[in-house]
């Protein structure tokens, strides 16, 4: 079944803590979105030393800034970090930081923007664990969903079924049909799970049992 991997994008350290918290029981992974202020306008809480301390599964580190080898030497010794997803427009020489990258022992995954044509992941797919594309333009939560998308998943599924494929951005009970029709691997709600009446527990049960409903 899809994975529903909870998107956390805060500002603030307590606002990560909380939503770590009220989340994790209820996934077996969560994304931590970190933006830099430069690479997307919006900045995040960066604070390995909490995720460390209170995160019991795993994470995966969703990499919005300009120099990603820099913020990530930061989560070096954070053990709950298995997978790390670094944008293919983040730098000119992207390719360049992939050894550091494996040094680390982290599956790489490549994240693209919605005007970013498949073809740019070509030269990278040996060495990637996965791709995700995200559904919206990057940085704020609760943007609105860009439907071209849909086809690019399709695609990336029809050409590379062995990567792992994930969608970031406009996750919600209003696009998850269309979304489940593409074949991806995993979801990454945000605001559908954080930013409502109901407790995130709750809209992951909710999220997750319209996808059961869906893929019988």
């Amino acid at each position: 079944m899809i994975q529903i991997i909870p998107s956390i994008l805060d500002a603030s350290t307590e606002d990560l803590q909380a939503h770590i918290i009220a989340v994790q029981d209820h996934v077996n992974m969560i994304q931590i979105d970190i933006a830099d202020g430069e690479f997307v306008p919006s900045t995040t809480a960066s604070n390995p030393d909490i995720v460390k301390k209170i995160a019991t599964i795993d994470i995966e580190l969703h990499l919005m800034v300009k120099k990603p080898l820099l913020e990530l030497k930061k989560w070096a010794t954070v053990e709950q970090v298995t997978r790390i997803l670094v944008h293919y427009e983040s730098m000119p020489d992207i390719h360049d930081i992939f050894p550091t990258l494996h040094a680390y022992g982290w599956d790489i995954s490549m994240v693209i923007n919605p005007d970013t044509p498949i073809s740019a992941l070509e030269p990278f797919v040996p060495e990637l664990k996965g791709v995700m594309c995200m559904g919206v333009i990057p940085g704020f939560q609760g943007s609105p969903f860009v439907p071209g998308v849909l086809g690019k998943l399709k695609e990336i599924k029809s050409r590379w079924p062995q990567l792992f494929l994930e969608l970031d951005g406009g996750v919600n009970e209003e696009t998850i049909d269309a979304i489940i029709e593409t074949g991806l691997d995993a979801v990454c709600p945000g605001s559908a799970i954080f930013k409502n009446n109901r407790t995130p527990g709750e809209n992951v049960s909710l999220l997750r049992e319209h996808i059961r409903e869906r893929t019988r």
